[in-house]
């Protein structure tokens, strides 16, 4: 739960909303809450109202992604993304690590010298993020090794 549940605050939230996106590798989300909520949402989101049931594939497949989540290589797995991440850069706060270039040109080629050595790093520009804030998106993963972590690391310092 993030924050709330850092903090010890997980009995104040009302409504709990998350993705499938992300860390479950599916699609759609999620509210979980108390019956008079989800009652209301039911009958008055038109989100909801205007939307169909994800597929029992899609639910199956998250359901096993979350025993994952909270299960023994749960935990070894995001215990080594904590480890690259810190490998490639100590201060981050994230799986995703901004690279500030500056200008759009020079993210672009930073981009493309870096797929040049087998590293996929997408280059965000503007309009995506402020005129001159042009930046690569390293996204670091439980699966890399410490060897790509290492390269990576060498080509951008």
């Amino acid at each position: 739960m993030g924050l709330a549940e850092q903090l010890g605050l997980t009995d104040e939230i009302d409504l709990h909303m998350g993705t499938l996106g992300k860390a479950a590798g599916v699609a759609g989300g999620y509210i979980a809450a108390n019956r008079q909520w989800i009652d209301l949402l039911i009958n008055k989101a038109r989100s909801f109202i205007y939307s169909t049931a994800p597929p029992p594939a899609q639910m199956a497949a998250a359901g096993a992604a979350l025993d994952i989540i909270q299960s023994e290589e749960g935990r070894q797995l995001r215990d080594k993304l904590w480890s690259n991440i810190k490998q490639l850069k100590q201060d981050a706060q994230s799986a995703i690590i901004p690279w500030i270039i500056g200008d759009n040109r020079s993210a672009m080629q930073k981009a493309l010298e870096l797929r040049s050595s087998g590293f996929l790093i997408p280059a965000i520009r503007y309009p995506t993020v402020p005129r001159n804030s042009a930046r690569l998106r390293i996204s670091v993963s439980a699966v890399h090794s410490q060897l790509e972590i290492n390269q990576l690391k060498e080509l951008i310092d």
